[in-house]
């Protein structure tokens, strides 16, 4: 499931370039179950050493200019947000927040609430294949250890074997934890739509952190439980942190041009 959200501002909307952290704050403060917030923000679903929020959520859509000297983003309104889970109570949740309130902080813009929408996903089919496009970048890394026993972040570009291989064994685990159940004979598979261009790059600070993601676009095929699953809780790593949502291609989410300056 899928929550559409617009927004309205009287005046620019204006945010940092890495303004992830402040949508993430957002979405929990949003939440009026204390149990199930502080289940989220301090634990969320495991499997094995790995932890899934198992929520993920797109860039902010809508007219955009970049102001170099300030490294800002002025957005006009309408300004669209789109929150995704498979957790249905999680969105449910959200939703009744949102209309508990006619209007939320983003940052330090005043934002008002002009419609919540919850959108089913597609009914996918394992037959049919599916152009997508992201809504947020997606992300997958290795954690590697150098020969001083040191730890380095590796993320793997689109165009390595190990990109399809490592998204595909990410989405298995958050079966595994979420659902308790095993998908790893479940069809999936992830290819580069076209040519890499070096713009689809995006460099995310997060947390005073580096993160390399792309906003490629892909073509898909699995099962439908496995597309579903990525549709809801994202393609790859650091779902949460605002990574790996995505949109069928033909499907127009916003009707407005979205920008994501990384």
């Amino acid at each position: 499931m899928r929550l559409k959200l617009s927004f309205y501002s009287h005046k620019p909307i204006i945010v940092p370039t890495n303004y992830h952290q402040q949508i993430q704050g957002l979405i929990y403060r949003l939440m009026t179950n204390e149990a199930m917030q502080k289940f989220l923000h301090d634990r969320g679903f495991n499997y094995g050493k790995r932890t899934f929020k198992m929520f993920c959520f797109s860039r902010l859509l809508g007219r955009s200019s970049y102001d170099k000297n300030t490294r800002q983003i002025i957005f006009k309104s309408p300004v669209y947000l789109f929150i995704s889970s498979p957790w249905i109570e999680f969105l449910q949740n959200l939703l009744f927040g949102l209309m508990t309130q006619k209007s939320i902080l983003l940052g330090s813009n005043p934002l008002e609430i002009t419609e919540v929408k919850m959108e089913n996903p597609p009914d996918f089919d394992e037959s049919q294949t599916y152009n997508i496009k992201m809504l947020s970048p997606v992300t997958i890394y290795s954690t590697l250890i150098n020969k001083e026993g040191g730890k380095k972040t590796y993320y793997y570009s689109p165009t390595e074997r190990e990109f399809e291989s490592l998204i595909r064994q990410n989405l298995v685990k958050k079966a595994q934890a979420f659902y308790n159940e095993d998908w790893s004979q479940l069809s999936f598979s992830i290819k580069l739509l076209g040519c890499l261009e070096p713009g689809q790059q995006k460099i995310i600070i997060y947390k005073g952190s580096v993160i390399k993601g792309w906003m490629s676009r892909f073509v898909l095929q699995g099962h439908p439980r496995m597309l579903k699953l990525a549709y809801g809780a994202g393609l790859g790593g650091k779902n949460s942190q605002g990574l790996g949502m995505f949109c069928l291609d033909n499907k127009i989410t916003g009707g407005e041009k979205s920008d994501f300056r990384s």
